[in-house]
C-alpha cells in the first residue's frame, strides 16, 4: 500500500474534492482511505491511500 498526501487550497476544496471523486472513478480507483487532515498552519491536507503502486503515482502526479 502506499500514501499519498496533497495540499489542498481552502477556497478551492469544493472543487478540488470533486476532481479526485472525479479522477478515482475514471480510474475505477476505489481507495483504502480517503482522509482529510489540518497540517502545519492549518492547511488542509488529503490523504490517500492506495492499494496499487500504480494507481499512488498516477494520483501524486495529477494532484501532487
Amino acid at each position: 500500500m502506499r500514501e499519498v498526501e496533497v495540499r489542498l487550497k481552502r477556497q478551492k476544496l469544493a472543487d478540488a474534492m470533486g476532481e479526485m471523486r472525479e479522477w478515482l472513478d475514471r480510474h475505477d480507483c476505489i481507495p483504502v482511505s480517503f482522509d482529510i487532515t489540518r497540517g502545519k498552519r492549518g492547511a488542509l491536507l488529503a490523504n490517500v491511500v492506495f492499494k496499487e503502486k500504480h494507481s499512488a503515482e498516477a494520483f501524486l502526479r495529477d494532484f501532487g
